[in-house]
């Protein structure tokens, strides 16, 4: 049984996928903070940017200039009011359309349509990614792998098709919540980003064909390839490459667009503004708990470390109190019922993805973690129905 190791200067454990810690025991989320306050020339990366612009800037407006991918959270209007009001470019922007879409995510879409551009909303085959939503959950305990597929592909498709090669996408995530320190001086989402992303399992779409799914089921979901993308001189940036990326601004700036957050409070983490377009999401943020000890409040709380905004003692308190909860229950009810699995299915599912190096049954068989940053015992309202003999 592993015990947790925590960073020297924030909260996540070593269990992350891809963290590593340097010799001082700090993490690699912690030394991209530092390099982004210290070390970056931004002033001369904002400068490589405006050339990028430049170089792809149609004449005379009679074409978009670039795309920029959305789901209607606080990143992409920020994205957007970078592009366009700021740069002056003129953006198409693309969603996958998924049908776990929230109606606080459908108004914030649409406050981002009404900041002026042009917006394809694609729906790819719902059969299709359906069945691959369940077989991933099934292989891997990931309800979310089809959503991600989707959108990366949909967007490079689009983008091939209407002979549009910049493509503007947000923070690297390496950079933001810790990666290898190659990965984190990334400009660029291609093909081997992706190949490298945990989230995907070194998977492609055509790993899950079978006589149950057809390849014409996800076809949409099957990205370009690297000699498709060659021939548009295919140019996916991360915008948070070239400017400082922050949520606490990216949201200020959302909101003077009618960008609206959740009045209840969180729906998982510290902040009323993330995770609010999409029910699936959700449920993949909670399964990171089972699988690495950690979710949604460790992400935002080291966020919150890394800006200065909150101290390592604080962050340990809100880990103790928040950092399990169960998500709603109507977004594990949605998810069965788009699968066609019962919600005892789906907590068996789950409970088979338990990562037993971190996780122990103590002397009254209740499951803790092992060195847990949040305290000697998980609360008991966090434990799942299955766990507590309700279904």
């Amino acid at each position: 049984m592993g015990k947790l190791v925590y960073c020297k200067k924030c909260v996540i454990p070593n269990s992350r996928p891809k963290i590593d810690f340097d010799e001082e025991g700090i993490c690699g989320g912690c030394r991209g903070a530092m390099e982004k306050a210290h070390e970056i020339d931004w002033v001369k990366r904002e400068s490589e940017l405006k050339e990028l612009f430049d170089k792809f800037r149609s004449k005379g407006g009679s074409s978009y200039d670039c795309i920029v991918p959305v789901s209607g959270g606080k990143d992409s209007i920020f994205q957007v009011h970078m592009v366009k009001n700021v740069y002056k470019m003129n953006p198409l922007c693309v969603t996958f359309r998924t049908d776990a879409r929230t109606r606080l995510g459908e108004h914030n879409i649409q406050a981002l349509r009404d900041m002026g551009v042009g917006h394809i909303d694609y729906s790819p085959n719902p059969v299709g990614i359906n069945k691959l939503a369940l077989k991933s959950f099934r292989i891997y305990g990931d309800n979310a792998l089809a959503d991600h597929w989707a959108s990366w592909a949909i967007v490079a498709r689009v983008a091939i098709n209407f002979k549009i090669p910049l493509v503007i996408w947000g923070e690297n995530p390496e950079m933001e919540y810790g990666g290898p320190d190659e990965e984190r001086e990334l400009s660029t989402l291609g093909l081997k980003f992706l190949k490298k992303q945990n989230i995907l399992k070194g998977t492609t779409i055509h790993d899950f064909i079978d006589e149950d799914l057809k390849l014409s089921e996800v076809v949409s979901l099957i990205h370009p390839t690297q000699e498709e993308m060659d021939a548009v001189d295919y140019t996916p940036i991360f915008l948070g490459y070239y400017l400082p990326w922050d949520c606490e601004r990216n949201v200020e700036i959302a909101k003077e667009y009618n960008f609206n957050v959740r009045e209840e409070g969180p729906i998982m983490g510290l902040y009323d503004y993330s995770d609010l377009d999409c029910k699936n999401i959700v449920i993949h943020h909670y399964i990171k708990f089972l699988k690495f000890g950690f979710n949604r409040v460790t992400d935002n709380c080291c966020n919150e470390i890394r800006k200065g905004r909150m101290t390592k003692e604080e962050a340990i308190r809100l880990v103790g109190e928040r950092d399990g909860a169960l998500p709603p229950r109507e977004y594990v009810l949605h998810f069965c019922d788009r699968t066609g699995i019962s919600e005892r299915e789906f907590w068996e599912i789950l409970e088979g993805f338990r990562n037993k190096d971190i996780w122990y049954k103590d002397s009254d068989s209740k499951w803790q973690l092992n060195g847990w940053i949040g305290g000697e015992k998980i609360p008991e309202e966090w434990r799942n129905p299955l766990e507590k003999g309700d279904l």
